[in-house]
């Protein structure tokens, strides 16, 4: 059982390989993104499949520190990461299209699932009459990890 998928998107006037690095460089979350408090990654070598790492954020009502693992990778177009929060699968998949005349820009398209099918009933009945709340503030947190991931590849890039 899906429990939300949001959708949120930009373009961003920096490359797709800037705005990669800025996705995959999970050692510097914290520092990139006001959603994520404390970072550590849990793998050696570069970002790919199988990279993985901690986070504590607040995502679809829950809080605190969650595991993140890449389950896909295909620089610098798309990755997926998932965590385990409690009995839900939360998967989010990064789409980056060049954009603009010469290529120059990127579309950033991330889609954010929150999977509910191990939940009890009782914790599915209390999230079809809460869960609207959850899904308004993630949301939210989402735009703002657009807005934090644009802020930082334009730094990278020399735009700002």
């Amino acid at each position: 059982m899906a429990g939300h998928i949001i959708h949120v998107h930009t373009t961003i006037p920096a490359p797709p390989e800037q705005v990669w690095d800025v996705i995959t460089d999970v050692a510097h979350a914290d520092d990139v993104l006001r959603s994520v408090s404390e970072t550590e990654v849990l793998t050696e070598g570069g970002y790919g499949v199988g990279t993985a790492w901690r986070e504590r954020r607040t995502l679809f009502g829950h809080h605190g520190p969650e595991q993140l693992q890449v389950l896909e990778s295909e620089p610098p177009r798309r990755t997926v990461v998932e965590a385990e929060v409690g009995n839900d699968l939360i998967r989010t998949a990064y789409r980056l299209t060049p954009a603009g005349p010469d290529h120059t820009a990127t579309r950033l398209a991330m889609t954010t699932t929150v999977e509910m099918s191990h939940r009890s009933l009782v914790s599915k009945a209390m999230w079809a009459m809460f869960g609207g709340f959850s899904y308004d503030r993630t949301h939210k947190v989402l735009e703002h990890d657009l807005e934090d991931i644009e802020a930082e590849a334009c730094r990278r890039a020399g735009s700002i």
